[in-house]
């Protein structure tokens, strides 16, 4: 299991965050920042969308194998390794057992599920602000189905520098179903939050700053909601902020490449 030494070690916010997976037997929800972990009551899995390509914003289901539970979630930007195979960044929560969870998506019909790929990489240190929660899926056979970079039909020109506060930033998760946004309230260079909602589900999904000409540019990967509160959130509440680890670290740490050239 990999990790990073962190270079800022950062101020604990008042802020409860709730990770974003949805048990696909049964699971021990993950709540976020600066409260111990706490049991949430178990939510069915929901058949995760259609995806005709591998790429951001799709729908998976991770096995973790052995006593962890399964989780779906969303998966993040599409990034190249040093000998360039092609991978996906996803949430490290969204692998509860952090061994190689086996990422499933659904694939040509209502019952056509096909596993795309294998958790490598998995750091989910836990669940403060200052904490990581970063995974890498390394994908099996990528020419089977195609690839793409793209986030919701805008083109992917690179990694955004200097994201502050301001700063208008979105999400796009299978449990949303379409892009949120919003300002940024807080950025720091492990995490920023920003003011925009999210679903169980949405977890690992890609966030990114839109340009004027409609490309993006990649800021990080969602990884929980927060209420600004101590209070524990739950799947049916509505929460206003949502929370990114930044992905610049670890493309260093882990030698990546962000792919900005595949698309459809």
């Amino acid at each position: 299991m990999a990790t990073v030494t962190a270079q800022h070690r950062l101020d604990r916010a008042k802020t409860v965050a709730w990770r974003l997976g949805i048990a696909v037997v049964v699971v021990a929800i993950f709540v976020g920042l600066y409260q111990v972990n706490r049991a949430h009551p178990i939510r069915p899995q929901s058949p995760i969308p259609l995806a005709h390509v591998i790429g951001p914003g799709i729908g998976i289901n991770v096995s973790a194998g052995g006593n962890a539970a399964g989780i779906t979630c969303t998966t993040g930007f599409l990034v190249r390794t040093r000998d360039n195979q092609p991978g996906l960044l996803a949430a490290g929560h969204c692998n509860p057992g952090g061994g190689p969870g086996q990422v499933v998506i659904r694939h040509g019909g209502a019952f056509a599920y096909r596993t795309i790929g294998t958790f490598t990489e998995t750091v989910n240190d836990g669940s403060d602000w200052d904490d990581y929660d970063m995974g890498l899926i390394l994908l099996d056979d990528p020419g089977k189905i195609p690839l793409t970079s793209v986030v919701d039909g805008h083109p992917v020109t690179g990694v955004a520098e200097d994201v502050a506060v301001g700063d208008v930033l979105c999400h796009f998760g299978i449990r949303t179903g379409g892009p949120l946004c919003g300002p940024v309230v807080a950025s720091e260079a492990n995490k920023v939050r920003f003011e925009a909602g999210g679903i169980c589900g949405d977890s690992g999904g890609p966030v990114y700053r839109l340009r004027e000409d409609g490309t993006t540019e990649a800021v990080g990967i969602y990884v929980a909601v927060s209420d600004g509160t101590y209070s524990e959130p739950s799947c049916e509440d509505p929460h206003p902020f949502s929370i990114a680890q930044t992905i610049t670290p670890w493309l260093s740490a882990w030698e990546l490449t962000l792919d900005t050239t595949t698309g459809l």
